[in-house]
């Protein structure tokens, strides 16, 4: 490091330093009362995630790779064909491996691998906002040769909004819960010292009741309907908040 380089930093330092101190220090002395505020709400949840998978099983890769990527072909022109924008649809992976069958001994030792198939597949999910057809598409592109139906989760697209506000409904909460406790000791609230909110309260999401992927992960069951319940979604979030104390 520079001369001049280190100069600015320990200049930089020394700006820095008695700040920090200032605060610990006017917390320290300061008579004062920390609250944790929260609130918390339901929220149906506006977005469904169907997980489709194709696998195929042939005797050489190209088969495979070029048989399976036409049933998945067919399958992506039905979704699209449903009014279903490319930007919904999403590829997880593709992948293309050789199968085994092997026989063990009976400590479960490995004493023979002989050579089955290639197999091929192909993953993709497709976001889907009326839930109230999400569960006869997932039937749909099952019929269509989406052989392996990974189920459908349910999401809240944009909870940015409603967690806005519960972050300004748990600033409230502390600040009754402070006046509450400072009333009942004859003292009052001062300013605020320090506000901080929880770091993760944006990622609090129950899950939703997964009745469909229960039933669709059974093949001989995608001639019958597939019940689709989204639940509700639990958002909430969390503020601490630091007054001081006054006569």
């Amino acid at each position: 490091m520079s001369f001049n380089r280190f100069s600015l930093f320990c200049f930089m330092l020394c700006l820095n330093a008695p700040v920090h101190a200032e605060e610990a220090s006017l917390k320290a002395q300061t008579p004062h009362i920390t609250i944790t505020g929260s609130a918390h709400a339901e929220i149906v949840p506006d977005l469904a995630i169907v997980s489709l998978t194709l696998v195929t099983e042939r005797s050489t890769a190209t088969a495979a790779a070029n048989d399976n990527a036409t049933a998945a072909t067919t399958v992506i022109n039905d979704i699209k064909a449903q009014g279903i924008e490319p930007k919904n649809i999403q590829t997880v992976s593709v992948t293309l491996s050789p199968l085994y069958d092997e026989s063990r001994d009976l400590n479960g030792r490995l004493i023979k691998r002989t050579f089955r198939a290639y197999q091929a597949r192909d993953e993709f999910e497709v976001r889907i906002r009326a839930l109230d057809k999400a569960g006869s598409f997932a039937r749909q592109w099952i019929e269509k040769g989406a052989n392996n139906f990974g189920g459908i989760s349910f999401e809240i697209e944009h909870p940015e909004d409603r967690l806005k506000e519960l972050e300004a409904e748990a600033a409230k909460d502390a600040l009754a819960r402070a006046q509450n406790y400072a009333s009942a000791v004859g003292v009052k609230l001062g300013r605020v010292i320090e506000i901080a909110p929880e770091s993760d309260s944006r990622s609090r999401y129950m899950p939703a009741p997964m009745l469909a992927r229960a039933v669709a992960n059974n093949p001989d069951s995608t001639q019958a309907p597939i019940p689709i319940e989204p639940g509700v979604r639990s958002l909430s979030a969390s503020i601490t908040v630091t007054w001081e104390l006054v006569p």
